[in-house]
């Protein structure tokens, strides 16, 4: 017989203590039954017998808490959840600080919460801007996922405009290059941005991924009022991009076009500014999505023990009751 936790043989060292304790105990209460019973007919009521049925039950309760176990067998699991790809925007509106610090670091605090409530599910990263680059693909390390998102900056793309369709077009594309296996699993996008889209109609590109059961949820990220869009966010003192008349120019969340493809998909949108964080809502909406079986994993499965050393101490603590001495007359 094996055990499942020996670590806690350490504590068989407490049973001889507890034993003595509880035959000191045996006897004093031996002393105080003479009182009410005949010496001759105490000992007929095997008084012995009673205490070692509790002490044996007492070292049985001990032995189930290691864990006993006989063999092992091979199970097939499944291991459920969803492939989600989250779609962050880093064009150059995202380095606007009316969400503070900016709008791309708040965004990057709120997706890595949402990646520690994702457990389970496989996970990638897309960044885009009107180009879009897969940043991390489908993994079930989150802590990888997590550090690709504190690796996004606005630098890392030429193009500073903003456009969803190209992006989404990137997640179906590699949704689809998974194996005709697979098709089956719950699939979602989460888009995350300034809703600033400067690109062409995706309506077509929205029926496809309806059509193959792909969700997307959408979420805004800046205020109405704006900020200006900083050239460079290293600068101690930094400039401003300006219009061809020399006005700076102002970044305000421009969110319909989000609105719009939460719409179609029936998700609901979500903002986030400085009073309100969606990224719970968000969590709650994934959740609805039914999980399915992402792959399957061979187990080694327990064939546990410690049921019958709890059955058999309950038996005999149990006899132990009816063992009682008779009365004097």
């Amino acid at each position: 017989m094996k055990f499942a936790f020996p670590e806690y043989w350490i504590w068989m060292l407490g049973i001889p203590v507890s034993l003595g304790i509880m035959y000191l105990v045996y006897k004093r209460v031996s002393q105080i039954i003479f009182t009410w019973f005949s010496k001759d007919q105490y000992e007929r009521s095997f008084p012995l017998l009673k205490f070692g049925l509790r002490a044996l039950a007492f070292v049985l309760l001990f032995m189930a808490l290691l864990g006993p176990y006989q063999s092992t067998s091979e199970e097939q699991v499944n291991i459920m959840g969803r492939e989600i790809y989250l779609l962050l925007d880093v064009s150059a509106s995202m380095n606007a600080t009316d969400i503070q610090p900016t709008r791309l670091e708040r965004a990057k605090l709120e997706l890595q919460k949402l990646v520690d409530q994702l457990k389970g599910d496989k996970l990638g990263l897309i960044l885009f801007t009107e180009n879009p680059y897969v940043q991390c693909p489908l993994t079930q390390d989150h802590e990888a996922v997590k550090l690709f998102i504190q690796m996004a900056e606005t630098e890392q793309f030429t193009q500073t405009g903003t456009q969803f369709r190209n992006a989404l077009a990137l997640a179906l594309d590699r949704f689809n290059h998974i194996e005709m296996e697979s098709q089956q699993i719950s699939r979602a996008v989460v888009i995350i941005s300034d809703g600033e889209d400067h690109g062409d109609s995706y309506a077509s590109l929205i029926e496809r991924m309806k059509r193959q059961g792909i969700k997307v949820f959408t979420v805004g990220i800046g205020t109405d009022e704006g900020a200006p869009i900083p050239v460079s966010i290293q600068s101690s003192n930094p400039s401003y991009k300006r219009q061809e008349d020399g006005e700076v120019v102002i970044s305000r969340l421009e969110d319909d076009a989000l609105r719009e493809i939460g719409k179609a998909f029936g998700t609901e949108y979500l903002r986030i500014d400085q009073d309100m964080v969606s990224t719970e809502k968000l969590e709650g909406q994934i959740y609805d999505i039914t999980a399915s079986a992402l792959e399957t994993s061979i187990e080694q499965v327990k064939n546990n023990q410690f049921q019958v050393f709890i059955f058999i101490s309950v038996v005999l603590l149990v006899a132990s009751m009816f063992i009682m001495p008779i009365r004097k007359v």
